[in-house]
């Protein structure tokens, strides 16, 4: 029996409602627990719908400043957004925007700045009855908190958002009509999350020992919106399970009596050095969990020396994470192809101007999956700030909003359209199966990754494990040489004891050109990272721990994530007998039901 049909079979014994069911009381809130107040979620609309982009139609309440204002923003910055070096900075009085209550105009304030957003309305992916229930009000405390700094300098606005001004507030009476009023709920809500990120900025995250740790933690520090979105997978979740359960049919098989003081867990990935095999997998809307977002992943990367990659959906924008980076600091960039080619070709060209060092093109999204946690928590949802896509239709949740703009249409011929228009390699990211992972090779891909979008696409589909197994069996040719041998014990190895790994079968040789396959899903422990790199990945990619490392302690969260896996790998690895990870090979693991 080959390596792969155990673990089929075991596949087949996938934990059913029992699972479900246990984890349902856990992640769902009750109806009136969920109820955001209408007023907040049409004033997080009109905030956030000034981007070109996709926008919120639900307001986040994760983050607050350091008091929950009940005033409109009356600070200036020292260059005002709307006007240019040496323009007449124009002044709009509080009477004026009240006055826009009524009638044909539409403004709204943002920093102590005055936009008229009238010809906004049928553009808003929400309709226009969001904007028109929340007309002449402030909506700064929403929109600071997750978009770039420049996102309302001149050149970043629209054509159909109008700067009218700076605001000048004539009484108390009048900055208080201005103002949002939120709910006692959210109130509350935004007071638990403050009270959270208070007490391990005091504590410190001593107390988080593993990834899971950091999940648990990043509940407690999420809305419940913000959560849905980043907990949610499709339909009954049961791939999501399946991602990190199918490790643990995987057992180890330790060498003993090895010199294992020095252990080494330094690799490169797509020819850049990382200290452990180990990247950030894109995850989009970081911002959800943290005031700083993408910007803390990248600056915990830089610092622990591993690779981030950029979402395509992420929550800042690309030039403000590439302004993060340090020098010489590789990142790579996750590509979803607008259905308006244009603006896909934008963005290839941003990402090849501002040095960026691979592009994953993602091909197992057409369309955004079925989760419906984000879909009963009607996601809020922030614009991507990558300028990879512009508006589109109604927005139903998180999910569904950002993949409305996705190429369904995308096919294999598109991959020598990207080749024509990128020297960068070029991985093909969601493969699920070993004829897919052929066809990439075949068609000149640098590499593919293993990936089922964390499960949060197609529910019952395969795992990256699974995948890889099917690889190993079906085109090993595809692997490094010296991973294409049988998992358990072998001959060689029974008969030269003396020997930790066996040799690589005469006649062996590598493939034409170097391509890397790599593995992502279900990613929690370092022996979840050590079991794939002996099954022949080259490296794997880690997501959600990350979203919820950074949501906790931002970019010392980030930090103490990379530590938690590197000292997990090196404790395997020593285990195992291995002293590099070189020595990782397929006789050190065996596949049970």
């Amino acid at each position: 029996m080959s390596a792969f049909s155990p673990l089929r079979a075991a596949l087949r014994l996938r934990t059913g409602p029992a699972f479900i069911a246990r984890r349902r009381l856990t992640t769902h809130a009750s109806p009136s627990t969920r109820r955001i107040d209408q007023r907040l979620v049409i004033g997080a609309g009109v905030a956030l719908a000034v981007p070109t982009y996709l926008y919120l139609t639900r307001a986040r309440l994760d983050y607050q400043p350091d008091t929950v204002p009940d005033k409109v923003h009356s600070d200036v910055p020292d260059q005002v957004h709307g006007a240019k070096g040496g323009k007449e900075v124009n002044k709009v009085s509080s009477r004026e925007v009240l006055e826009k209550k009524e009638g044909d105009e539409f403004w709204v304030v943002i920093n102590g700045e005055v936009y008229n957003v009238t010809e906004f309305l049928d553009e808003h992916p929400g309709g226009r009855e969001i904007i028109e229930n929340n007309r002449s009000k402030d909506v700064s405390y929403i929109f600071n908190p997750r978009h770039p700094s420049d996102q309302l300098e001149p050149d970043n606005l629209p054509p159909s958002v109008i700067h009218m001004g700076q605001l000048e507030i004539e009484s108390a009476y009048e900055r208080e009509q201005l103002a949002i009023k939120i709910s006692k709920s959210e109130e509350d809500e935004q007071s638990r999350i403050k009270a959270k990120r208070e007490e391990y900025e005091e504590k410190g995250l001593g107390s988080i020992v593993n990834m899971r740790d950091f999940e648990q933690a990043a509940e407690e520090m999420c809305s419940k919106v913000a959560w849905a979105y980043y907990a949610s997978a499709a339909d009954d979740e049961i791939t999501k399970e399946a991602n990190n359960s199918d490790y643990k049919k995987i057992r180890f098989r330790p060498r003993v009596l090895r010199p294992v003081k020095e252990v080494d867990t330094s690799t490169k990935i797509l020819g850049y050095d990382s200290t452990i095999p180990l990247w950030i997998s894109p995850a989009a809307m970081a911002k959800l969990g943290h005031p700083d977002g993408e910007v803390n992943l990248t600056k915990g990367a830089a610092s622990t020396g591993i690779i981030q990659c950029i979402s395509s959906f992420a929550s800042c924008s690309v030039e403000e994470i590439t302004s993060a980076r340090q020098p010489n600091q590789p990142l790579f960039f996750q590509l979803y192809v607008n259905s308006k080619r244009h603006l896909a070709e934008e963005v290839i060209s941003k990402v090849n101007r501002l040095g960026l060092n691979a592009i994953l093109l993602t091909v197992d999204a057409p369309i955004g999956g079925k989760r419906e946690r984000d879909i009963r928590a009607k996601g809020e949802f922030e614009a991507p700030k990558t300028d990879a896509f512009d508006k589109q239709g109604e927005t139903k949740g998180v999910a569904e909003a950002i993949f409305s703009a996705v190429d369904p249409d995308l096919n294999w011929k598109d991959l020598k359209w990207l080749k024509e228009r990128t020297e960068l390699p070029i991985i093909i990211k969601g493969v699920q199966t070993v004829e897919d992972a052929v066809q990439a090779y075949n068609l000149g891909a640098d590499g593919v990754i293993l990936s089922n979008h964390g499960g949060r696409q197609l529910d019952t589909t395969s795992t990256g494990l699974s995948t890889l197994l099917e690889i190993r069996q079906h085109a090993p040719y595809l692997l490094r040489p010296a991973y294409r041998t049988p998992t358990g014990p072998s001959r060689e190895l029974v008969e030269n004891p003396e020997l930790l790994v066996p040799s690589v079968p005469a006649g062996e040789k590598a493939t034409e050109r170097k391509f890397s396959i790599f593995v992502d899903g279900g990613i929690w422990r370092g022996t979840d990272v050590v079991k794939a790199l002996c099954l022949g990945a080259d490296a794997v990619g880690v997501g959600r721990g990350f979203l919820f490392a950074q949501t906790v302690g931002g970019v010392k969260g980030v930090e103490h994530a990379v530590k938690i896996f590197e000292s997990e790998i090196q404790s395997t690895m020593r285990l195992l007998g291995a002293n590099k990870l070189e020595d990782l090979r397929p006789s050190m693991v065996d596949i049970v039901n």
